[in-house]
């Protein structure tokens, strides 16, 4: 939504005054411009989803994931299991945010900025 307020309505008139669509100006302007502020908000969606699926699975009594599985190497002093676990977490949330990062260059990689 944030992305869509911010549209300069000169944009939007300028289009229509030269006979666009909605929908051309939904796809040429609109899109283009929210992209850059979607991934950002879907980096963090996936990161807490992640954190909070896991955080689930730890605390629900019925979980069969890694939560689940950490759980179990708590209840047994299983440390090692613990340890595994752990770093597996790791790994795949580090490569569900690497996911987003590589469809955002794909699809919004105009909009990267560069460091100074």
């Amino acid at each position: 939504n944030i992305g869509l307020s911010t549209l300069e309505p000169e944009y939007r008139d300028i289009l229509r005054a030269l006979g666009a669509s909605k929908f051309t100006i939904f796809w040429k302007i609109a899109l283009p411009k929210t992209l850059p502020e979607f991934f950002g908000a879907l980096k963090v969606a996936v990161t807490l989803a992640f954190i909070g699926t896991n955080l689930m699975e730890i605390v629900s009594p019925h979980g069969r994931g890694l939560g689940a599985l950490f759980d179990s190497g708590k209840t047994n002093s299983d440390y090692p299991l613990m340890f595994a676990v752990l770093i597996a977490l790791a790994i795949l949330g580090i490569a569900l945010y690497y996911v987003v990062v590589f469809l955002e260059r794909i699809f919004a990689g105009w909009a990267e900025r560069q460091a100074d």
